[in-house]
């Protein structure tokens, strides 16, 4: 494994998407990027249990789409995890095959989620030392790719968005004000390192990964409260250019 998939799996092993408490885990994810070349049939995911305890892991893979601004999720059987369930000994990796049962249609990028459960051993209930036990959930983005989409093999990115495709704007989201992004391009937009002027005032979205933009898509991103109406975005993207910079959308 690379050092940067090492730095990743442990940034990755506190993002969860239930069951968040403060609770660390021993079980490291890589890569935190998979995607399926046009060429690909089958791809690769590592399992590494660093504790000292047995865990069992259910591996699920689920279609990921972007409707209202809002994050979607349905069951397929386009890409299949296998095996779906396994045990990984302590100080042990496993590793999970992830294979494409189907055709991607021609200059398409589809979306998926791997979603990876722990499940609690039997006698989790019986140890004393366990005041509280949590079920830890990680979520891993996955795209398959078409014949004529392009991608490559190094690198920070695997594919590339056109900044020209990309918009944002002030929306009311639930009654919250948030930055509405829209991608009007084929490939999806990766959002990190966020920040949003207002008059020489700049606020912080985030330091990080602040999420994902995918193809033909919105997705609304809740501004942080007590921010004036921004007239500048500031972005790292997957772009051949990394840095995003806009006034929204008129």
């Amino acid at each position: 494994m690379t050092p940067r998939g090492l730095s990743a799996c442990a940034l990755l092993s506190g993002l969860l998407i239930a069951g968040q408490a403060g609770a660390a885990s021993n079980l490291l994810i890589w890569p935190i990027d998979p995607y399926f070349a046009p060429e690909d049939k089958a791809a690769e995911l590592w399992l590494q249990n660093q504790g000292n305890q047995t865990t069992t892991m259910q591996v699920r893979i689920v279609r990921w789409r972007q409707e209202n601004g809002n994050e979607r999720y349905e069951q397929q059987q386009d890409v299949v995890a296998s095996p779906p369930i396994v045990r990984v000994e302590g100080g042990s990796k496993q590793l999970i095959r992830l294979i494409k049962q189907s055709t991607v249609p021609a200059g398409i990028e589809q979306a998926y989620r791997i979603v990876v459960d722990e499940i609690p051993q039997p006698d989790a209930a019986r140890d004393p030392k366990i005041g509280l036990k949590l079920q830890m959930r990680y979520s891993i983005p996955l795209f398959v790719y078409g014949q004529g989409m392009a991608t490559q093999r190094t690198g920070a990115h695997h594919a590339f968005v056109n900044p020209g495709d990309l918009s944002w704007r002030v929306v009311n989201d639930g009654g919250q004000r948030a930055v509405q992004v829209t991608n009007r391009g084929d490939v999806h937009v990766r959002l990190s390192k966020v920040t949003v002027t207002q008059g020489g005032q700049r606020r912080e979205m985030a330091q990080g990964l602040l999420g994902y933009v995918l193809p033909h898509s919105v997705r609304n991103f809740p501004l942080p409260a007590g921010t004036p109406s921004p007239n500048q975005l500031s972005a790292s993207i997957n772009a051949h250019d990394a840095k995003w910079q806009t006034a929204p959308a008129p």
